[in-house]
């Protein structure tokens, strides 16, 4: 993987959203500083027990005290006061792949520390706790329009929040720009790898049945945090302890029932419920079918390469997982938004806007345009989006091309002159050190492919008058001069410019950075044709986006302001990555016509989908003696084993790994995944059948405890029998 290198061009990802705020309780990702505010009436009469200063509390202990976020792509719960978390399997998908090798194949067999000092420390990986959360709104409002006043403000703010490095502050916009808040976390680096089960538990059903229900995955793995003796961040080192925390979650053994209450707090990604019907039409009509395409290509050649190689599998597991993901996802996202037509469903909720907008004249005043101007900017994004789209899933879709970037920026140094000669030798002497890690799963035949099937696609799709030269140029030179048709001449440029690329090669690249020069780079095939569609992305395109986006952020910001107003109720903010809570009911659901879906499977399911040739479905043999035995301890349910099950809770991707609570405060399950007709959820909820499945804690402790013996990590928890 290609953990250094990180694409220099931001994906734009156009927003959708739907304005309709929840009916009941199973919609809403509410902030935990708001909650006593707006919910806890709600949250109670729905089954929470605790009370709200249980909930959060930044001066007490408190739930939130064991909810973390796991990098900055999933959530984590502390459950034991040793420092232990759990989260899923497909969140620790990457550190796990990181052990691996074929020698000591972790994806495939799991793995299980039976002691502290078989502990894996996983490099890079850090655990955020949220010491506190603080509106600044009100303070902003203050100083009115003058921007360069909220700015000063904010930095100052941040700057004190984070004691001179000692904590990581963060301010964050909600409702595209009407509220801002403050956010303090305090950042452990030293993290390990405490267990994980086999594949064919973690990730048992595979591509077949992620967003599907019913389920029958251990999606979970185990982590811990250590810090120093002061129990604060630190490095990793031998001498450092497992980190105390303020609160850590007991776990139920009580399991649930239909109709129980069950909340789910973490850091859910990105929502976007509050646009317009402008936006749905952009992402059915190009957004999301772009996006499909240059994915389900590399997709379709990472698949083959690992279907014929151990290493390769082992070594992009991660990557492709991560890919087919979000690529599944848009496939549902896409097929739900056109079953519901929810661009209808927007269309009807604006014009009923509208109408209620010019009953009054101050309000026909403020609102009574925005929609058509909203409109007229999306007109203007549909080519600019595409080409987004293109360039950071289609021309830089390799890693050889991200690589050609950093050389790329070397160039244009030492074509500023003399002077500029020793920060470039600077730069090359630090992307020396990290070679080996750069070129660790860098296969060439795999990543020429990828480049010639994309750049091609980039090629051809992109209408002609934005075309960079540097793609013209490939269909002239010389190289490709043989090729019938510009697919053949794309693959004929690619083979040469791959043989002779110092990015495509590791001892090519290590020759280069030891001595730097601009003529090397001059006759980089791959550097300068990357270099060249940057170059025009930067020149062309970026300075019509940004416009665009920030005039339709300010438009979008009025409409909202506008739909708080006419709704007149509490409104949640879209998801940010900030710590959020939802909470609602464990139910079953109907899908379709006919058909109902229960809210829990056990492990009978499992073994009713096994196919021994498919490795989707492989059940592990001591699963299954196991299962032959009953043998299931204190974790069975009426003589079975319950597996996962479903809540009507509100998550998205970011959520992954997030705890579902009872209404006690106890852990009863871990959230990995959404159902399919779920998929459009991150725009419109549909109460009926949005439903997020978890991973029963019963199924978790037994995996731990029965199938890994490892009953040393069960004896440090709180278990509720």
């Amino acid at each position: 993987m290609l953990r250094k290198v990180s694409l220099l061009i931001v994906c734009l990802s156009l927003s959708i959203a739907f304005a309709q705020q929840p009916s009941n309780s199973t919609e809403g990702m509410w902030l935990p500083l708001k909650v006593q505010e707006l919910n806890y009436p709600q949250m109670k009469a729905a089954g929470l027990e605790l009370p709200a200063k249980e909930l959060y509390n930044e001066s007490e202990p408190s739930v939130h005290d064991a909810i973390v976020q796991l990098g900055n792509f999933c959530t984590a719960e502390i459950i034991s006061p040793e420092g232990l978390i759990l989260t899923n399997h497909h969140c620790g998908y990457d550190a796990i792949a990181s052990q691996s090798s074929e020698e000591n194949d972790y994806l495939t067999d799991g793995f299980w520390a039976m002691k502290r000092s078989e502990e894996l420390p996983i490099d890079g990986l850090t655990i955020s706790l949220l010491k506190r959360s603080e509106d600044l709104t009100e303070r902003l409002n203050k100083l009115g329009t003058d921007a360069g006043a909220r700015q000063r403000l904010i930095k100052d703010l941040t700057e004190k929040a984070s004691e001179d490095g000692k904590y990581k502050a963060v301010v964050k916009e909600m409702f595209h720009g009407s509220e801002t808040y403050l956010f303090v976390y305090e950042v452990y680096r030293d993290i390990r790898l405490v267990g994980a089960p086999p594949s064919s538990i973690g990730k048992y059903g595979g591509d077949t049945d992620n967003w599907m229900w019913p389920r029958h995955t251990g999606d979970f793995s185990l982590f811990r945090i250590y810090a120093n003796a002061n129990n604060e961040p630190a490095d990793y080192s031998s001498t450092n302890q497992p980190y105390k925390p303020k609160h850590f979650l007991p776990i139920s053994l009580n399991g649930v029932q239909e109709e129980d209450y069950a909340m789910v707090m973490g850091y859910p990604g990105s929502t976007d419920r509050y646009l317009t019907s402008h936006n749905v039409k952009m992402l059915l009509d190009q957004s999301n079918m772009d996006k499909y395409k240059l994915m389900g290509q590399k997709l379709d050649i990472m698949k083959e390469a690992m279907r014929k190689s151990d290493k390769v599998r082992i070594a992009l597991a991660s990557d492709y997982a991560s890919l087919a993901n979000y690529y599944k996802y848009l496939e549902g996202q896409t097929l739900m938004l056109n079953r519901y037509d929810i661009p209808a469903m927007k269309r009807q909720e604006e014009e009923q806007f509208m109408a209620w907008a010019k009953q009054d004249a101050t309000r026909k005043d403020k609102y009574e345009g925005v929609l058509k101007e909203i409109e007229n900017m999306h007109q203007q994004l549909y080519p600019i989006d595409r080409y987004v789209s293109y360039v950071n899933f289609g021309a830089f879709a390799s890693q050889a091309a991200l690589l050609s970037l950093q050389v790329g920026g070397m160039k244009q140094q030492l074509e500023a002159g003399p002077e500029a000669e020793e920060r470039v030798k600077e730069a090359a002497a630090e992307m020396l050190t990290e070679i080996d890690e750069m070129y660790e799963n860098f296969f060439p035949g795999i990543e020429e492919e990828i480049f010639a099937t994309n750049m091609h696609s980039f090629y051809a799709d992109i209408p002609e008058d934005m075309r960079p030269d540097a793609l013209e140029d490939i269909m002239t030179s010389k190289k490709a001069k043989k090729g019938k048709t510009s697919e053949e001449k794309y693959k004929m440029w690619t083979a040469y410019a791959f043989n002779t690329s110092v990015v495509t090669d590791k001892e090519r690249m290590r020759a280069f950075l030891q001595e730097p020069t601009l003529k090397a780079i001059e006759d980089d095939p791959i550097v300068n044709t990357m270099l060249g569609v940057y170059i025009y992305y930067l020149q062309n395109i970026r300075p019509q986006n940004q416009a665009i986006q920030g005039q339709l952020e300010a438009l979008r910001m009025t409409y909202v302001q506008g739909l708080r107003e006419w709704q007149d109720q509490p409104f949640y903010p879209d998801a940010n990555s900030t710590m959020r809570v939802t909470y609602g009911k464990v139910l079953p659901y109907l899908p379709k016509d006919g058909v109902k879906f229960d809210y829990l499977t056990t492990i009978k399911g499992i073994m009713e989908k096994e196919d021994p040739t498919n490795p989707e479905f492989v059940v592990p043999e001591k699963l299954k003696a196991l299962y032959a035995e009953g043998a299931y301890g204190r974790y069975e349910m009426n003589g079975t084993l319950p597996v996962n099950f479903l809540t009507t809770n509100d998550i998205t991707g970011g959520n992954s790994g997030s705890p579902v609570i009872n209404g006690k405060g106890e852990l009863i399950g871990c959230a990995f995944d959404g159902n399919w007709e779920a998929m459009a959820s991150d725009i419109h909820v549909f109460s009926e059948v949005t439903r997020t499945i978890a991973v029963d804690a019963r199924y978790i402790l037994f995996i731990i405890d029965k199938f890994a013996g490892a009953g040393h990590l069960i004896d440090e928890m709180k278990i509720v029998e």
